[in-house]
């Protein structure tokens, strides 16, 4: 798309219809509560070739996004070819299996490595709560096994309605889970509301900060990322501020069977911020995301999730 080029009503991935049935789903579920995931394993090859083959969107935002990764990394020799899209489709679906299994309590099973204890202590201590930024990179729902382990409430801020049935799925696994959604896609003023329930009992509010809401459009800012400017949202870092909250940036990558690593790195404190000076130090934090973003891609690309044209010019009504 060219600069200045209005974009449809609806970002890309928001408008992208669910794929898969609710039975399917549902055998799924039954599938890992009896057996585990294991034999459920053998069906990812055919799901990563099934995508790679007719989800023709998709295969040409994966071999987009790996040309990127290429040239950061210095090897611009040519474009990923279909091999490398069929591995980031498989790893899709592998992620998608250990959250299905993670929910299913299969806790013991995985080993996670967290980088950034230090500051977890810190604001379990501080007791004050905190907002927990993260990305379509690895597997977020490892916050599952750090909130459990800490005894921390954990309520992750999603727009359910476009990832409905398998919500639905993790939610028959597991419905007493700590971790706890609130639906960004429902009226914003109760929206608000039960985030400022959440922080004054001292909990954590995770929340995805690499994709714009439909209804969020005028409040983006625009970050180097991979070589070109990419838009990401503002919600994510003027909210916290607001609330005069740290921001913790969390990904978690998966770097073995059933092992991840998790990075902690506070991005921002939680001092006040004077209004004349927001929108210079929301540009800012933005911009620190986005580099630490980029830097764990490059380590692990194929773990990247956002299968349209990140790099799309949004039209914000700011013009």
């Amino acid at each position: 798309m060219t600069p200045g080029t209005a974009t449809p009503a609806k970002p890309e991935w928001a408008s992208a219809s669910e794929r898969g049935s609710r039975f399917i789903l549902r055998v799924v579920v039954w599938l890992i509560r009896r057996l585990g995931g294991a034999p459920l394993r053998p069906l990812l090859a055919p799901i990563a070739v099934y995508y790679t083959v007719f989800a023709h969107s998709a295969r040409r935002a994966s071999r987009a996004f790996l040309a990127r990764i290429d040239r950061a990394r210095g090897d611009a020799a040519g474009k990923p070819g279909l091999i490398r899209t069929y591995r980031h489709f498989y790893s899709f679906a592998e992620g998608i299996l250990d959250r299905l299994s993670l929910w299913s309590g299969a806790y013991h099973k995985f080993e996670v490595v967290l980088h950034g204890r230090e500051t977890m202590a810190k604001l379990i201590e501080d007791g004050r709560g905190a907002f927990m930024v993260g990305a379509h990179l690895g597997n977020f729902d490892m916050l599952r096994l750090i909130a459990r382990e800490n005894d921390i409430p954990v309520n992750v801020l999603m727009l359910a309605s476009n990832a409905s049935r398998i919500n639905e799925a993790f939610e028959a696994l597991d419905p007493e889970c700590s971790v706890r959604v609130i639906d960004i896609g429902t009226e914003s003023t109760n929206t608000a509301l039960e985030i400022r329930r959440c922080v004054e009992r001292g909990e954590f509010v995770a929340v995805l900060a690499d994709r714009i809401l439909p209804q969020a459009r005028n409040r983006i800012a625009r970050a180097n990322f991979l070589g070109e400017p990419a838009t990401f949202p503002e919600g994510p870092f003027l909210l916290p501020m607001v609330m005069q909250l740290p921001v913790v940036m969390t990904i978690a990558l998966k770097t073995g069977p059933k092992r991840y690593e998790v990075f902690m790195e506070e991005i921002a404190g939680a001092e006040p911020v004077p209004a004349a000076e927001r929108a210079k130090v929301i540009q800012e934090r933005v911009e620190k995301f986005a580099a630490r973003l980029e830097h764990h891609c490059v380590r692990e690309p194929l773990q990247w999730f956002n299968f349209y044209d990140f790099w799309a010019e949004i039209e914000d009504a700011h013009g």
